[in-house]
């Protein structure tokens, strides 16, 4: 009874051994049984370093992407600022402009210019003079009074002209003092300010 049972486990345990293993049936007929290693029983085990091999090339291509979109960030980021600059520096020279062109009328706005040509007092009507005459005025309230008398102070400047002689007129010093002259009587006319001096722009006499 004894021998009965070990034959039976001995037939369980090899009945075992063909579930694990793979039968291999050889040359001459006789089939064994072929066990499985350990690699072959962990399926699962055998995919690991595929799948770490995946996430570290995801995580590289990730990382480079990344690099790509930062150089290109930077690019534009530099474009965007020169682009500014340069709106700035063409703002600027705009304004500069428009100051400039601002002086200058406001510069010219200073002055009211006549002309004037007449004859000479001592000429028989051989000689005369043509004269450019710019006044300039303080302020716009000066300048609008002038505009408002220009007929009367035209009517003075050219019959002082007319009574000057050749000689009178012809020296510095009496150009000086025509101009001196037609200031003085400017002046006495305004009410609302004086001019603040008179200019000989063109000053021809023949």
């Amino acid at each position: 009874m004894a021998d009965e049972d070990q034959e039976l486990e001995a037939n369980e345990a090899e009945a075992d051994e063909e579930l694990d293993g793979e039968q291999v049936e050889g040359e001459d007929g006789e089939v064994s049984v072929k066990k499985k290693s350990d690699g072959q029983k962990s399926d699962g085990s055998a995919g690991g370093p595929s799948q770490k091999m995946v996430v570290m090339v995801l995580a590289l291509n990730i990382i480079v992407l990344g690099a790509i979109a930062a150089l290109v960030w930077m690019n534009l980021s530099k474009h965007k600022s020169e682009v500014t600059l340069n709106d700035v520096k063409q703002a600027t020279d705009a304004g500069n402009a428009a100051e400039g062109a601002e002086a200058v009328e406001a510069g010219a706005s200073k002055f009211v210019k006549e002309s004037f040509t007449v004859n000479l007092a001592d000429s028989s009507g051989s000689r005369f003079a043509k004269v450019d005459v710019e006044i300039e005025v303080a302020d716009d309230f000066v300048k609008e009074e002038i505009t408002r008398l220009r007929p009367r102070i035209r009517d003075f400047i050219v019959v002082v002209l007319s009574s000057k002689t050749y000689d009178q007129i012809a020296s510095v010093d009496g150009r000086d003092f025509l101009r001196e002259e037609i200031r003085n009587k400017i002046n006495g006319y305004l009410t609302k300010g004086q001019i603040k001096n008179v200019y000989f722009t063109q000053f021809i006499i023949q």
